[in-house]
């Protein structure tokens, strides 16, 4: 497949190399530059790629404070951009750029948009998609649009470069113990740099919608295992096990991110989806089933708060991969949100009878001093398989 090629651009610890793995995954490859750009680890461009997808990131040496520092990276980007366009080199010229911007940040410097359109100089005519890294705060979201269009409006002349904004969270960010920022805009960012490449690279919607699949995958197991470690916390207390309603908030959000990551719009029928599943994580048979046949497995001989956290988390780990599962099958049209009694036979399923012989195992695996980080690594392991 012939690529288009995006250059991701933005201030040092903008979060680029964490957007780049969400985008492309785990099987990125990393590409060599050899002669072009500049040399040495901190000048250095690097090009990564995904088979499946129809462009390339070029990851770009981060601005930082300091005009040395800053003319030091704008430098290495406009001398592999004009070595790019020499002929030979067709393959490396810029389709799209992604300017990355902090949307922790109240301002964004006229100043660092001039180093973007100076670093860039050479592509006068490519169009600017500026991503709004950890946008975790939803009311921000709004601002952090009105400051890069104002910033772009006092450049009146780079104005009609700038083709969309889009906000994202890469991966989970855990707010505090318990409550995290889910990952969004990573699709929607997908399928806008594919519309925006050249027709000649352009993946067909299929394809695109295929490779979105397998994205969604990926961020909804991430939210999974945030969720996990979340309801590690909570049940790591010595409190009765039958009292699974202590974990339904962990899951409430847990279920709303993996709806919110598979594009289900809430609705009426959206909310008693939710609801039917939060409902079977914390009403069904898991608590006051775990509890009882725990009597029965030989050889137990940790702490009570190391058991509760471990099937606190399995319990929260299962509802999600089970979630996960659901919502992809509504994506494809496979199921509709009318189907609550499909769903909750499917989750019953996999709170009772297999749940149990793996946290049976998971018990068996954990050792007695175990901290949150072993509980969901022996989580992962045991219920993975």
């Amino acid at each position: 497949m012939d690529k288009g090629n995006v250059l991701v651009i933005g201030n040092s610890g903008v979060g680029k190399s964490t957007l780049i793995n969400a985008v492309l995954g785990e099987n990125a490859e990393k590409k060599a530059i050899t002669g072009r750009g500049i040399s040495g680890t901190t000048t250095k461009l690097e090009i990564y790629e995904n088979k499946d997808i129809s462009f390339r990131l070029i990851d770009t040496i981060g601005f930082e404070p300091g005009l040395l520092k800053e003319m030091k990276a704008v430098n290495a980007v406009k001398k592999w951009s004009k070595d790019a366009t020499k002929e030979g080199q067709e393959d490396s010229r810029i389709n799209i750029i992604w300017f990355c911007v902090d949307g922790t940040s109240s301002k964004l410097f006229k100043k660092t948009i001039d180093s973007l359109m100076n670093a860039t100089s050479i592509w006068k005519n490519v169009p600017i998609v500026v991503v709004i890294t950890k946008s975790y705060s939803e009311p921000e979201r709004e601002e952090n649009k009105k400051m890069v269009r104002a910033a772009f409006a006092a450049k009146k002349k780079f104005t009609n470069r700038l083709n969309d904004i889009i906000p994202v969270v890469a991966a989970p960010y855990v707010i505090r113990e318990g409550i995290y920022a889910p990952p969004e805009g990573i699709t929607e960012l997908i399928e806008l740099t594919n519309n925006l490449l050249p027709e000649g690279f352009k993946a067909a919607d299929k394809d695109v919608k295929e490779y979105n699949i397998l994205r969604r995958r990926a961020l909804s197991h991430a939210v999974v295992s945030a969720a996990t470690l979340a309801g590690i916390a909570v049940g790591g207390v010595t409190l009765p096990l039958s009292d699974a309603a202590i974990l339904g908030p962990t899951e409430a959000l847990e279920i709303e991110s993996i709806a919110k990551i598979w594009g289900i719009k809430k609705s009426e029928k959206s909310k008693k989806m939710l609801d039917t599943i939060v409902e079977v994580g914390t009403l069904s048979l898991a608590g006051k089933a775990i509890a009882g046949a725990l009597k029965t497995i030989p050889g137990i001989n940790i702490g009570a708060a190391v058991v509760n956290a471990l099937i606190a988390g399995g319990i929260v780990f299962s509802l999600g991969e089970g979630a996960s599962y659901v919502f992809e099958q509504i994506y494809m049209g496979n199921k509709t949100l009318s189907d609550i009694d499909w769903v909750r036979k499917l989750l019953e399923e996999k709170l009772t009878k297999s749940f149990i012989e793996k946290i049976t195992e998971a018990l068996k695996d954990v050792s007695e001093n175990a901290d949150k980080k072993q509980i969901l690594e022996t989580i992962l392991k045991v219920f993975s398989k």
